[in-house]
């Protein structure tokens, strides 16, 4: 075995609470003597060794590596291990202690940035940086139990994912109402990233996660242009209802070519959705509040949270 090999199953004992006299001893010699590999290994648990040789085990700062020191490093491995619950294979232990750490030291804004990087990796969907409607309906639930339940335990129950779903319920559904209740609007202006209350204490429950949830925008400016004019266009023509149904017809013999199905009393309730609003879907609080309605089918798709 290994001298790495040989640390790690010493580690992995620690983790277990299945250490001997002899693990604590080897361990001692290699944390004395300050080998780069422990310092490594350490690190995934969130316990760092400064340049001045100050050492940080959870809250604690200890000059030197002895028995006080060993011991409370034992019982942080220990404990950051024992409340880890059966993770699903979408959320790797390391992501887990990563916010377990970021929540329990009160980082509330780099939790909160973690967890969207989180709901992220579990569908791949890093690179794009948001979720289709597939992704939202085959999410697993178990991330979004398992996230929720670290953000509920080190907020006082005011912070979370079933805190959100509870309070968007009693709006019935109203995403203004919803921004209005949990801070995010403010005199009907919705907040952006630099407004965000990062104290449970003073936040309006519910207040995080917060941005989470994003949709495609149009950031391409001859594109924006062009759909803007066409909107406007479609606008001034589409007033008379024969003419939305025509649009409708033709949207459905379109998708009977295509082999796509058009539902035309839909299409026709979302074209009068659309044309009734000054903003576009892109733009603004209608936007905001796409984010709202898709954070919240996100919620609605897990029906144990």
């Amino acid at each position: 075995m290994t001298h790495s090999e040989h640390l790690k199953q010493i580690l992995h004992q620690v983790e277990n609470g299945q250490q001997t006299d002899e693990d604590i001893t080897f361990l001692r010699q290699l944390l004395l003597t300050g080998d780069r590999q422990i310092v490594s290994q350490l690190g995934k648990y969130n316990i760092n060794i400064g340049e001045g040789r100050d050492i940080h085990i959870g809250d604690h700062i200890y000059n030197q590596w002895d028995e006080q020191a060993i011991q409370a490093l034992i019982e942080f491995i220990k404990n950051q291990f024992d409340s880890i619950p059966l993770l699903p294979r979408e959320l790797p232990q390391q992501e887990y202690i990563s916010l377990k750490n970021l929540l329990g030291s009160g980082r509330w804004r780099e939790a909160n940035d973690t967890t969207k990087i989180i709901i992220l990796k579990t569908v791949n969907r890093e690179q794009e940086g948001w979720l289709t409607d597939d992704n939202i309906q085959n999410f697993p639930s178990q991330v979004l139990q398992i996230i929720d339940r670290l953000w509920l335990q080190y907020s006082n129950q005011r912070f979370g994912f079933s805190v959100q779903k509870r309070i968007f319920n009693e709006c019935e559904k109203n995403p203004q109402a919803f921004g209005d209740r949990v801070g995010w609007r403010i005199q009907e202006t919705w907040i952006s990233s630099s407004q965000i209350i990062v104290n449970p204490t003073h936040a309006p429950e519910g207040h995080l996660l917060w941005g989470i949830m994003q949709v495609v925008t149009m950031d391409n400016a001859p594109l924006n242009a062009f759909v803007h004019g066409l909107r406007n266009t479609t606008k001034t023509i589409m007033q008379q209802d024969w003419q939305k149904q025509l649009l409708a017809d033709f949207m459905a013999f379109g998708g009977f070519l295509t082999g796509d199905k058009v539902d035309k009393e839909e299409f026709k309730r979302n074209l009068e959705y659309e044309l009734s609003h000054d903003q576009a879907w892109w733009e603004g609080g209608r936007l905001e509040e796409l984010k709202v309605r898709k954070l919240f089918s996100l919620l609605t798709a897990c029906l144990n949270l």
